[in-house]
């Protein structure tokens, strides 16, 4: 248990930091960063920063949760509120510490940022799932829908959730900001690679992620 909850906290840290050049890429972050994006560009507040705002967020999934499960709900599953607070932490360091980080080339070079965002997520979240702790709370919602109505597919679940943020997020940077901030073609980018590079990150660590898993 020890060394899976060390593995998922890099994981996740991986993970912060993979979601953080997705914004430094300014090419638009990913579904589940959209809001707290566009939130923390309305209220422009030093407290409500995107970690901050992606915790809130996390534990509204949370309590989602255990409105969707009721009696079902593990208590296991609290420890999702730890994770929440850790990676709102991590994804505002991260931030800060690749501030300076600008590749050169212009678009060219925003794409390569994208492209380790995705690379890194990708990674952050094999290894997340490879522990077997709790998955985070965005998928753990998608589960929990899932379970409490069993007709329902997970992956139209997750497109469905998705989907939404991303909705929303425009409707309120439209509406607040008067333009629309955060969500691009990377989002859409991101969308669709990261669920097609988990796959191959997993067979090139499979040696790894098999002692992880064990």
């Amino acid at each position: 248990m020890v060394k899976r909850i060390i593995t998922y906290t890099i994981a996740m840290t991986i993970l912060a930091f993979g979601s953080a050049f997705a914004v430094q890429s300014n090419l638009g972050v990913s579904p589940m960063g959209s809001i707290p994006y566009v939130l923390s560009l309305v209220i422009n507040h030093n407290f409500f920063t995107i970690g901050m705002i992606s915790t809130m967020k996390f534990l509204l999934f949370i309590a989602l949760q255990v409105i969707i499960l009721g009696k079902e709900y593990r208590p296991i599953d609290t420890i999702q509120i730890l994770f929440a607070f850790i990676f709102g932490f991590v994804f505002d360091f991260a931030i800060w510490a690749i501030s300076g980080i600008v590749f050169p080339f212009g678009y060219v070079g925003q794409l390569g940022l994208l492209l380790v965002s995705i690379v890194l997520i990708g990674i952050g979240l094999t290894f997340m799932i490879a522990a077997k702790i709790v998955p985070m709370p965005p998928e753990a919602l998608c589960l929990a829908i899932n379970k409490r109505w069993p007709r329902t597919k997970f992956h139209i679940v997750k497109m469905s959730l998705d989907s939404s943020l991303v909705l929303i997020a425009l409707v309120l940077s439209l509406v607040a900001l008067g333009g629309v901030y955060g969500v691009r073609e990377g989002t859409v980018i991101a969308a669709i690679a990261i669920g097609k590079i988990i796959p191959l990150i997993r067979k090139i660590f499979a040696p790894i992620v098999k002692k992880v898993s064990q």
